[in-house]
Order: C-alpha cells, then structure tokens, then sequence
C-alpha cells in the first residue's frame, strides 16, 4: 500500500507542477463546507469516597459533575456522511466481541477463555497508557501507524503465549480532526474515503469478512482456494468514547452524530505462513489476485503484499479484510484488468478529489 500511495503522489507532484493545480469554482466557501465537532464523549459516573472523622467513619456516595469535553472541529469538503456516521454499526459491533472460550485454530484440544486474554489486553491499554515501549504479553509486529507520544494510532501485536494477533486502534478527539498530520496513507484515505481514517476503516474489517466469507462460500472455484482467519472485537473497560457531530452535509441543515470507542481491538487468528507475501513479478500471481479482487468487487485491497499462502493448505490466507472500496471511495461496480490500469484509475481518482470535488457528491 505504502508503494502505491508514492506513485501516486509522484503523478501528482506531475499534475502540480504542470500548473494543473486551482480552486475549483464548484468548492463550497469554508463557512458552508461540512464540519465536524469532535469531543470526548460527557460522562457522569458515581464513585464511593470513605469520609474520615474522628469518631466515626462513613461511606458517601458523591456524583461527579458532568465534565464538559473540549471540542475539536474540522471543515473539509472531502467530508462524506457515510464513511464518518455509518461506518460503525454499533448492534453488529458489540455482537462480534469475544466468546467465553476461544479453541485454537491449528490445535482444537486447546482453548483459552475470554477472562484470561481480556487480563491481558487490558494490562495491555495500562502500558500504552504509560507509554512504554514493550508490552509483557505481547510481541510488536508493527508501530509505523502508531504515535506512542500521542498514544493515537493502529498498533498490531500478537500474544507471547497464545496464536493470536491483535490490532489496537487508539485515537482521539484532538488528532481525529488532524489527518493531514499523520503521514501519506491517511492524508488518501480522508481525500479519497469521505474524510475516513484509519480508526473508522477498523470497524468494516469483520462486517467485509462476513461478507466475503458468503460470496466466496457459494463459489466453486474460490471456496477452495481461500483461507479466513476468524476475528472478534474486543473494548477496555473504559473505551474513552469520541462523540463526533457534523454539520452542513445537505440543504436541510441535518446535524449527524454517532459515537464511537476511542480504544478498541480486533483480535484474530494467527495464519501460520508459506514463505512471504506474492511477488510482483509473479504474472500468474497479479492475475490471480486481481481476479479474485473483480470477483469480490474490489472489497479487499489489491495490493500484492496483501495475498500469502497458509502453511499446511497452501490457501491463500485474507489476513487484511479492510474494506478497501470505503478507503477509497469506490462507486458502483468496478473492474480492473490488471495492476496498471489500477494504479492509474486510483490517481486519477485521487487528484479529482483532492482539487476537483464538486459541490453534490
């Protein structure tokens, strides 16, 4: 993915400096642009305080005043309300969490309870927390996309004692309205996805297995060449929600809302591998993958590094079930004939959104 979003910043640089570049007379001006407001969400909890005196001791139940969150806003005309209201679906989430016992994927005499590995990952968020750079339980697979100064980020890890891998997605209100601060992948998903990042790309990640998981069952061909890991969701016992609202997205003044976990896992199977990810010199290989892509109306990225085989199947393993039409913005159905015509179709789409988007999405 990383290589894909440097050619397409080098044809954009291109169309820069071919002076490509001006305010379409279309854009909206920055007072009627859709805004958000993002702030943590108001919480009103009960503590128990134990109240000192000289001659006696006393229990009193003390409400907290509502804490008043500090908002954040953002206005782009990038922003869309599907990939920013309707991504999360709070029913499917909270129904995929964790099960009370988990059997192995490889080795079905063992298990291991859902208590056990919630102690785990919530010493896990403690250690972020704190911003350590090593965790107890777990091994780092990857931090590029994490920022441990900001605790903000996706974090990929993989439990030291038990086969499975976990993704942290930690954000919050203040670096949520930040996306040009983040690095090259989350600058393309805001300008292409409708103003998506990262955090909100995690919750497609079960409901697009689910989905392809049917369409691939009911195939012939595919439904004997593809292996799925299973996934769940998993919250802290403070998840520090993100209230987000949004403002001037149609005529009739709308005002949207949706919150959302500010801390969250997906936790899935460990894929034991055959060697590394399909060679792009490999034509057999971009073939295959590219039609298995069409097959599933691009819902799965493309992207090569994206595409191993299972050790003992020789499957191929869809370890990333990121919903790859909601990171770009794809409309209707499309196909692509090869890796080429792709990289180019994304550019260009990349370059009418960024500088081009119209009023009317």
């Amino acid at each position: 993915m990383q290589k894909l979003f440097f050619l397409i910043t080098i044809i954009f640089i291109l169309f820069l400096n071919n002076n490509i570049i001006c305010r379409s007379h279309l854009r909206k001006s920055h007072e009627k642009k859709p805004k958000l407001e993002v702030s943590r969400e108001k919480t009103t909890r009960n503590k128990k305080h134990r109240l000192l005196n000289r001659k006696f001791k006393k229990n009193k139940l003390i409400k907290d005043k509502t804490v008043n969150s500090k908002i954040y806003f953002i206005a782009s005309n990038n922003l869309e309300v599907e990939p920013i209201f309707k991504t999360f679906d709070k029913n499917f989430f909270y129904n995929h969490m964790l099960p009370e016992n988990i059997i192995y994927r490889y080795d079905k005499t063992k298990s291991i309870t859902k208590t056990e590995l919630d102690k785990k990952l919530q010493n896990l968020v403690l250690e972020i927390d704190k911003r350590k750079r090593h965790y107890k339980d777990f091994i780092i697979l990857k931090q590029s996309d994490f920022n441990r100064k900001k605790k903000s980020g996706l974090l990929i890890l993989k439990f030291k004692n038990y086969p499975f891998v976990v993704k942290m997605f930690i954000e919050n209100p203040k670096n949520f309205v930040k996306p040009y601060s983040k690095g090259f992948c989350p600058i393309f998903f805001f300008n292409m996805g409708g103003g998506i990042n990262r955090h909100l790309l995690g919750f497609t990640r079960i409901k697009n297995l689910e989905n392809i998981q049917e369409k691939v069952k009911k195939d012939p061909k595919w439904s004997q060449r593809i292996a799925f890991p299973r996934k769940w969701n998993w919250v802290p016992k403070d998840p520090k929600n993100i209230r987000i609202i949004g403002k001037n997205f149609d005529k009739n003044n709308t005002v949207y809302e949706t919150i959302i976990p500010g801390t969250y896992c997906i936790i899935s199977d460990e894929i034991k591998l055959k060697g590394s990810a399909f060679s792009s010199f490999d034509m057999k290989a971009r073939k295959e993958c590219m039609s298995l892509c069409n097959f599933l109306d691009l819902c799965i990225d493309p992207h090569l590094d994206n595409f191993l085989l299972e050790k003992d199947s020789e499957k191929i393993a869809l370890i990333d079930t990121e919903n790859f039409r909601a990171i770009v913005g794809l409309k209707g159905k499309q196909e692509f004939s090869g890796y080429v015509v792709w990289i180019y179709s994304l550019a260009i789409k990349f370059i009418n959104d960024t500088l081009f988007k119209p009023k009317k999405a």
